[in-house]
This record gives structure tokens, sequence and C-alpha cells, in this order.
């Protein structure tokens, strides 16, 4: 169950992997692919379960937490906002969630109240991460605070991604 501003995500790829984990409609892990540089995952990446983002995928949500988890943990976390990132298929957004009752988080409500050194490490990753991949053109376009990153969740959650 969750609280107010609070979901469950998925965890697909823990934080500092190079591999790059999906989870299949049947629950299987599958290793997509290697990340080819020499560069990692800046925290757990997964899924909003039940919401769909403007690619048709699963809404892609990244949780700060402390140390790695592990493919297909769900993780109670609450949304802090919302990085998005320019794709060949349009604008993306990558909720950015915090673990709910984690003590490290405490007080932290919005993304602004994260280290800018934490906020410009996410924004790096999403503008090299696909560099090396012929013919992916990926970059970070900008984030917005917990009002923006909750207004994603709930048109996901009711299909207007």
């Amino acid at each position: 169950m969750t609280g107010p501003r609070t979901v469950d995500v998925v965890v697909e790829t823990p934080r500092n992997s190079r591999n790059k984990y999906e989870i299949t409609d049947t629950g299987e892990v599958r290793l997509d692919r290697r990340l080819p540089g020499a560069f990692a995952f800046p925290a757990d990446y997964g899924f909003v379960p039940g919401a769909t983002g403007s690619d048709g995928e699963p809404l892609d949500a990244l949780v700060l937490t402390p140390e790695p988890t592990y493919p297909g943990v769900r993780v109670r976390a609450r949304v802090v906002g919302v990085f998005w990132v320019m794709t060949g298929h349009g604008r993306e957004a990558k909720v950015v969630c915090v673990p709910d009752g984690d003590p490290a988080f405490d007080g932290v409500e919005d993304l602004e109240q994260l280290p800018a050194s934490q906020l410009a490490e996410i924004a790096h990753f999403f503008d090299i991460y696909r560099d090396l991949d012929p013919g992916k053109d990926v970059s970070c376009d900008g984030r917005d605070g917990v009002d923006a990153g909750w207004r994603v969740v709930e048109e996901a959650r009711a299909g207007r991604p």
C-alpha cells in the first residue's frame, strides 16, 4: 500500500550497474544490454507498475537508494520530481524518488532539496548514457520538482502520458 505522493517502483537495474536489465511480462529478469561506456546507473532504475510512459512502456523511475538493491525488488518510494529526456521518440519523463521511510531522506520532499552534485550526476548520465550506441540520440532536457513529478505519475496511471 502506498501513502500520499508515494509509489511502488519495481527495480530493474541496480545503482552502480553497467548492465541494463528488463523485467518481462512474465516476471523474468533479462539482460537488455551492457552500457558501452565507463559509467553506471546513478540510482536504482525501474518502473512504476500500472503507469504508462509516453513511449508506451511502463513509466520509468529512479530511486535514490543509499545502497543498490537488485532486479525485481519493489521499493515504496516518495516522488520528489522528474527529469526530462529527449529521445528519437520525443520527450520522456524519468520520475525521481527517494525510499519512503528511509531516515537518510527525512525531510526531502522535492528534487531541489537533493545535493546539486547528485542532480548534476543524474543529468550527466542521461546526456551520455546512449552516446556510444549507434543511431541513438538522447539528452537531458531539464528537470522539475515534486508537483510536476506527481502530475506525470497521475497522468501515466490514467493512460495520458
